[in-house]
């Protein structure tokens, strides 16, 4: 916002012929780096000029970027989120740029023997390093807290399921029961594991069984089974259910073991998350969505089990943050 608010400042000036706040002025020679001090405390056409192509291509850049990215990554999400954690190298890169331009300039008038004086505003170089350090912040965040990643989605015999918010009354309203548990009876996270959160319940209707969730107070340690979220799916792969059971609208019981070794699961699942970690074994195959520390933002994992046949064990689904932990 700081930063939004230099450029402003600098157009307002520039429009009624009149000075920026002697702030900005301060945090330009603040920003001036190891040397001499040539800013001037002066705005003017010529500054705002600076600040507009120095704009222009950052963007370009950025575009150019992600363009770059997508050729690797064919995930336009993915190319954005690699330009992102780059923008810092970015900026840095065009400031090297132009402080290279600028001595190029420099020496040219030397030569001519012309005096030249549109470069050393203290106006620009606020607006400038003001961006430097946003983007510095901005980079520094992302490797450490990422960004959000969409969350994963079950339907379970038609009855549709968000791996992380939806609560179990909804499976109550859909005729679902969860085995010898009460709708009003008390369901405790003990805060003892990092992939099962609260509590293990199978899920049944009309007598048959649709695999196991984590029922998990929400807030709180303790709270009612139907106020509970569903924080973990998993059904065995010998279910005879399994067929009314998709994730993200991939219906479980066409998936083969082929499909695991030959493709990437983002494609598997038709997914095109910006940050993600495939991991692949002989018999063990897992889609993590937001590999960052989970403090801010959810992570999702699928995983895929297979027996020394090839043959499918076990499919999960769940969602982890340290609130569950």
């Amino acid at each position: 916002m700081l930063t939004v608010s230099v450029y402003f400042k600098i157009v307002k000036a520039v429009k009624h012929n009149e000075d920026v706040p002697m702030w900005i002025y301060k945090i330009g020679h603040a920003l001036k780096g190891r040397g001499q001090d040539h800013y001037r405390n002066v705005t003017d056409a010529i500054a705002l000029r600076q600040v507009n192509i120095f704009l222009i291509a950052l963007l370009v850049a950025n575009i150019v970027v992600v363009i770059a990215a997508y050729q690797k990554f064919h995930n336009v999400p993915e190319s954005i989120f690699f330009c992102i954690k780059m923008e810092f190298f970015i900026v840095v890169a065009l400031r090297v740029l132009a402080m290279v331009v600028m001595t190029g300039d420099y020496i040219f008038q030397m030569i001519r023997k012309k005096s030249g004086n549109d470069y050393d505003y203290a106006s620009t170089n606020a607006a400038v390093g003001m961006v430097f350090m946003a983007s510095f912040f901005l980079s520094v965040n992302i490797f450490l807290a990422g960004v959000p990643a969409k969350a994963i989605e079950v339907d379970i015999a038609k009855s549709h399921v968000v791996i992380g918010s939806t609560k179990a009354s909804k499976l109550l309203k859909d005729g679902f029961e969860f085995y010898k548990k009460n709708p009003n009876g008390q369901i405790r996270n003990s805060r003892n594991n990092h992939f099962y959160y609260g509590e293990l319940a199978e899920l049944i209707r009309d007598g048959k069984s649709y695999g196991i969730v984590s029922l998990t107070p929400k807030w709180g340690d303790t709270a009612k089974l139907k106020d509970c979220v569903i924080t973990y799916y998993g059904i065995h792969a010998q279910n005879k259910q399994i067929g009314e059971v998709k994730i993200e609208n991939r219906n479980l019981s066409k998936l083969r073991y082929d499909d695991f070794k030959n493709k990437k699961l983002t494609d598997i699942f038709s997914l095109k998350p910006p940050d993600y970690k495939e991991s692949k074994g002989k018999f063990y195959f897992g889609l993590q969505l937001q590999t960052h520390a989970y403090m801010l933002w959810n992570r999702y994992t699928i995983e895929a089990k297979f027996d020394g046949e090839s043959k499918p064990v076990q499919y999960e689904v769940r969602v982890q943050h340290t609130i569950w932990e």
